[in-house]
């Protein structure tokens, strides 16, 4: 279950995105996981605020979220986008298109770990959904490309809630769960790191890198 349905309660707009509201019923008819209401509209607000110049998307699907992020940042923004599906990368490209934001978005495809060691660093936005239990191992190498004061938002952290129960983890999911623990662990006790964790959707932890003066 979510941990969060709040946004949906209030709104009178009941998807995530009036405008791509057709690729949200796709995805949901072919059971692709796309970002939840609430993590989506926190999302939105901290591109907002932040105005990033160069973004980074790790988990791109068929490229939803991608789509957010692109309306929602300034039209002279870069983003980068990384899908291991080749299946799902040739929609998502599709869908970028259908929107005109084609030569706004690179997708690369193929395994984050081979791709983020090649790409340029001093990205200010970066958006990480995706596998869960391989967050802990992909922050070193999101570490090496986040610039000074740039945002580090990583989606549902709290695994279905899994993560914040206690007892016994079933053995199917006890390795994600394990791992998603170390990776908040980690970045609330980074010391170039502020972070906060909160339960929108199925949890968004937040991470601003501290200036090199702070």
């Amino acid at each position: 279950m979510k941990i969060t349905d709040i946004n949906n309660q209030f709104a009178k707009n009941k998807y995530i995105e009036a405008e791509f509201v057709e690729i949200e019923k796709e995805c949901k008819a072919k059971h692709i996981p796309i970002i939840d209401r609430d993590a989506a509209d926190l999302l939105k607000m901290q591109l907002k605020i932040k105005k990033p110049h160069k973004i980074l998307e790790i988990g791109t699907a068929e490229g939803f979220s991608t789509l957010l992020l692109a309306k929602y940042s300034s039209q002279w923004s870069e983003i980068t986008a990384v899908e291991i599906d080749s299946q799902r990368a040739l929609k998502a490209k599709e869908n970028f298109a259908r929107f005109n934001f084609q030569d706004k978005i690179d997708l690369k495809i193929g395994d984050a770990f081979d791709i983020l060691m090649y790409l340029q660093k001093d990205y200010d936005f970066i958006f990480l959904d995706a596998a869960k239990g391989q967050y802990f191992y992909l922050f070193e190498y999101l570490m090496e490309l986040l610039a000074p004061e740039g945002l580090l938002i990583s989606d549902n952290v709290l695994y279905k809630g899994k993560v914040l129960e206690t007892g016994e983890t079933h053995h199917k999911i006890r390795t994600i769960v394990n791992n998603l623990k170390k990776y908040l662990k980690l970045i609330m006790n980074h010391p170039e790191l502020d972070s906060t964790i909160v339960t929108a959707g199925d949890g968004m932890a937040i991470s601003r890198r501290k200036d090199i003066n702070e």
